[in-house]
């Protein structure tokens, strides 16, 4: 993994391509914090992933938040985005070019492949600010390897979103299998700030998933 030295650059320049898009990636207020919230945010989730992973999905990938940031600081595997609007998945394959990034992007609808070549694929998949777990796990688990887990980032009320998200733990045959969290670098006065990430896997896959928040 890079150090934060050798990944820096790159972090830069697509903070910089983010700010400089015409096609209104992110909120004014989310742009101003790029560096002090979100980049920092998506850096902590690149490095709470496993090592060894070949292949890493991300899913409604946006202005590349986290998806483009995993591609900077895990450059030994390759990521796919999944991004249905044509401007920003056009985005995030230009700003893959231009910092030799390993990335594929499809534009298209997550439904739409769950039957193609990215079913059953991969071992990590990775979402933030996407959807409620209700709607996020049927999306997500059709792309999920016999052992891979979803990686979704969520807020102070993940465990609301759990109990709401019961059925479709039952439909996809899922469950928890830990709730993770991280200290995000560099986020100005909030010192004390984490990353909270609910890692959801296929029932029976009782690996451990690091420490668990109750």
């Amino acid at each position: 993994m890079p150090t934060t030295a050798d990944r820096r650059p790159a972090l830069a320049a697509f903070a910089e391509a983010i700010r400089e898009s015409p096609h209104n990636l992110v909120s004014s207020r989310a742009a101003a914090e790029l560096e002090t919230r979100h980049i920092p945010e998506c850096v902590a989730l690149a490095e709470l992933l496993p090592e060894g992973l070949t292949e890493i999905l991300d899913v409604g990938s946006g202005g590349g938040l986290p998806g483009l940031v995993i591609a900077i600081c895990r450059p030994d595997a390759e990521v796919h985005l999944i991004e249905s609007t044509g401007k920003k998945a056009d985005f995030l394959r230009e700003v893959s070019q231009r910092l030799g990034l390993r990335t594929v992007v499809h534009n298209d609808r997550m439904e739409a492949l769950h039957e193609g070549e990215l079913a059953g694929r991969f071992e990590a998949v990775t979402a933030r600010a996407v959807a409620p777990l209700e709607r996020l796990i049927p999306w997500t688990v059709p792309f999920l390897g016999r052992t891979g887990a979803l990686y979704a980032v969520k807020g102070e009320r993940w465990r609301d979103e759990v109990v709401a998200a019961a059925q479709a733990f039952r439909r996809t045959a899922t469950t928890v299998r830990g709730v993770q969290t991280a200290p995000i670098a560099a986020v100005g006065d909030a010192a004390e700030a984490r990353l909270r990430v609910v890692i959801v896997a296929r029932a029976g896959d009782d690996r451990p998933a690091g420490e668990d928040v109750h």
